[in-house]
């Protein structure tokens, strides 16, 4: 079923927490509502489920009718919540079944329902256990289970990993993404968190202080990013940005951007900030195109051991510059000078007054 919403708004006494946001989530889509804490993501959620009231203007569409007014329980809504809201006294199975109960389905419908979920979910041998007894990736599970036994048209997820640790949280990005292509489901996921929103979306909307700042899908956001926001906001480490103004080529050091599809005819002299990624900044040239790419003299600040590969921090001018670059025995060392090579190819220039993307 798809989700619709429409110039929808809604501040706490005089403070705004959405703004005219417009959104359109179709049939099967994963969409990810990202931002920082604050933004009005749950809020947002919480509107669409009907937990808060809309009374500062917009609309709510499930499958093309209207649910503004509608109550939760009419809306065919389900919402699994970032502390899960399990009953403690309650064994797994009671804890999934309990809403059919109330709605007085047949207990036959009940049985073949609870089968075909803890099947699905591999839950089978918990259905005795008390929340208590479950580790937090089962409580999920058992959280999940819940809300798709009612069949919803669309499926909510208020952070719901946000108390899991490291290792889990990968293994159960993996199970929400198979699950979504097993059931084909519209689904609407809340997080902070960026990797979980790029593994997991088919489509982001990154909201910042109750504003939708951009929408679509990972790739868009994360190759152009429509503003310094957004582009600080997604990816890690974060977009390196360089202060200058747009210019012919000059005594000053260029960058090579005169292949950059600016959307508008550029001004000269414009203040701006160039935007690169730090998987763009190199240790060696290698095969870099020289047309797009070149080098400079800098000086290590700081080096990150990642693994596989090192996060290093350099001071060129006035800005900090960081690389990400292959773990080799020659690592850079703090407060040396290096040479790097930077890709200017998927850059991105924003204006600096507006910090809209040229």
């Amino acid at each position: 079923m798809s989700l619709t919403v429409k110039e929808l708004s809604k501040q706490f006494d005089t403070i705004p927490v959405l703004q005219n946001i417009n959104l359109e989530i179709r049939q099967g889509e994963f969409l990810v509502l990202l931002g920082p804490s604050g933004c009005g993501k749950s809020t947002l959620l919480n509107c669409v489920t009907g937990l808060e009231a809309i009374e500062d203007g917009g609309s709510i569409l499930i499958n093309g009718q209207e649910v503004t007014d509608k109550a939760p329980k009419d809306r065919n809504i389900a919402m699994v919540f970032q502390s899960y809201a399990l009953y403690p006294t309650m064994t797994v199975r009671k804890n999934i079944t309990f809403g059919l109960q109330c709605r007085k389905v047949p207990k036959a419908q009940i049985e073949q329902i609870l089968r075909k979920i803890v099947e699905l979910l591999q839950i089978s041998d918990l259905l005795d256990r008390k929340p208590a007894a479950l580790s937090g990736g089962q409580r999920q599970r058992v959280a999940i289970a819940r809300a798709l036994v009612h069949e919803p048209d669309v499926f909510l997820l208020d952070e719901p990993m946000s108390n899991l640790d490291a290792k889990l949280r990968v293994e159960m990005r993996v199970e929400l993404k198979n699950l979504h292509r097993r059931l084909n489901a519209t689904i609407v996921f809340v997080t902070h968190d960026q990797v979980e929103a790029m593994t997991l979306a088919t489509k982001i909307a990154v909201l910042n202080k109750g504003v939708l700042q951009q929408v679509g899908n990972p790739d868009e956001v994360y190759r152009t990013p429509t503003n310094r926001f957004v582009a600080e906001f997604i990816g890690s480490p974060s977009m390196n940005f360089i202060s200058g103004k747009l210019d012919v080529q000059s005594g000053n050091t260029c960058f090579p951007v005169s292949h950059y599809p600016f959307r508008d005819p550029p001004s000269i002299g414009r203040p701006v900030y160039l935007g690169v990624r730090p998987e763009n900044v190199h240790a060696t040239p290698g095969d870099l195109d020289q047309d797009t790419s070149m080098d400079m003299d800098v000086r290590v600040i700081n080096v990150e051991n990642l693994g596989p590969d090192v996060s290093v921090l350099c001071k060129f001018q006035d800005s900090q510059l960081i690389g990400r670059f292959l773990n080799t025995s020659e690592k850079p060392v703090y407060g040396k000078q290096i040479r790097i090579w930077m890709d200017c190819a998927d850059c991105s220039i924003f204006c600096q007054s507006t910090e809209e993307r040229l």
